[in-house]
């Protein structure tokens, strides 16, 4: 067990086997470019630059997975919403697709992720990164969720009026985006990803009420999650802000792991999940950002503890980890994870 290497680690946790210690599965994209001294917006167009910042962290601060280009609002790109793009911001969508239903919607067209240049420019990452790490680390590929993708070719606040005065409209753009999301997970699969790294902001409970997510999140990505993992990859789903009203909901899409964020109390979640539920989390970015070494050693092992030592966890950042974090404070939070394998039965 001691000698388990880090894709045994994840891929049993994954499973619900114990492995006597705890991977450590930051999310990490801005941050690792800027310890590898690269701006962020240069990785999206250059697949060595990409590499290059995922091998050289996950190697420097050995913890036990690297990433794909994952939350770029690739997937919205390449069926027509326009990005913006820019030195120190991540990337936003400027302009939906759909900005219009009667025009815009029969002009939808599902993309070729092979033929994209974004979409492309992610896969050759992932296969890089498989054939550098191949059975070592594993490769976490990302894959938006149905309504998330909705959203982002919609518009946020056109889909939240939509959710009432547009139902029939909605539910073919969803049914689309679920139909585009499923071709793009065979390609990241297919490319090399070990797990599927799935997100619906759009269906936090800080934006929309339970009944809308079980009307309009839950069965799109529920049919996503059923297709991946006809595959036989892992999949986590993770919905920022407090979601512990749906926590039963979010399982039961089918996902092998739910990552939480911060404001969500694992010790509550562990309660309503059950011991053999994989949760991953949720020590506090904002802590990660601004504390100190001793604060996050401390956070960490109440994370740890509550989300049960004999119960399977990913350790992690409640969300994507800010480049301004400092570099020891997530050494401070590797070392807590190893330090406290040792009093693991």
């Amino acid at each position: 067990m001691a000698n388990m290497n880090s894709y045994r680690k994840v891929t049993n946790v994954l499973e619900g086997k114990s492995v006597g210690s705890i991977p450590v599965v930051p999310m990490v994209r801005e941050w690792c470019s800027k310890q590898a001294g690269i701006e962020f917006i240069e990785e999206m167009d250059n697949v060595e630059k990409h590499v290059y910042a995922q091998s050289y962290c996950a190697l420097e601060f050995d913890y036990d997975i690297v990433w794909d280009l994952f939350a770029c609002h690739s997937e919205s790109e390449a069926m027509g919403s326009i990005l913006k793009i820019s030195k120190g911001y991540p990337p936003s969508v400027e302009r939906p697709a759909v900005e219009d239903y009667e025009r815009d919607l029969p002009k939808l067209r599902l993309f070729d992720p092979y033929h994209n240049k974004r979409l492309s420019t992610i896969l050759e990452g992932t296969r890089r990164l498989k054939k550098r790490f191949y059975d070592e680390i594993p490769v976490m590929g990302y894959v938006q969720a149905p309504f998330r993708h909705a959203s982002m070719l919609r518009g946020s606040e056109n889909i939240m009026r939509d959710m009432y005065k547009a139902k029939d409209n909605l539910k073919e753009l969803c049914e689309i985006a679920l139909t585009s999301l499923i071709v793009y997970s065979v390609a990241v699969i297919h490319a090399g990803a070990d797990i599927i790294f799935i997100s619906d902001p759009t269906s936090s409970g800080n934006a929309i009420s339970k009944k809308h997510w079980e009307e309009w999140g839950l069965p799109y990505t529920t049919r996503l999650v059923k297709m991946i993992k006809r595959s036989g990859v892992k999949t986590i789903l993770h919905i920022c802000g407090d979601t512990t009203d749906r926590l039963e909901s979010l399982a039961q899409t089918g996902v092998d792991c739910l990552s939480l964020d911060e404001i969500v109390d694992f010790e509550r979640a562990r309660k309503i999940l059950g011991p053999n539920f994989c949760l991953m989390g949720n020590v506090s970015t904002t802590l990660l950002a601004m504390g100190n070494a001793d604060e996050i050693q401390e956070a960490t092992r109440a994370v740890i503890e509550k989300a049960g030592k004999d119960s399977p966890l990913l350790l992690s950042g409640g969300c994507l980890l800010a480049d301004i974090c400092p570099p020891e404070n997530i050494s401070a939070m590797i070392k807590a994870a190893r330090e406290y394998e040792g009093t693991m039965s």
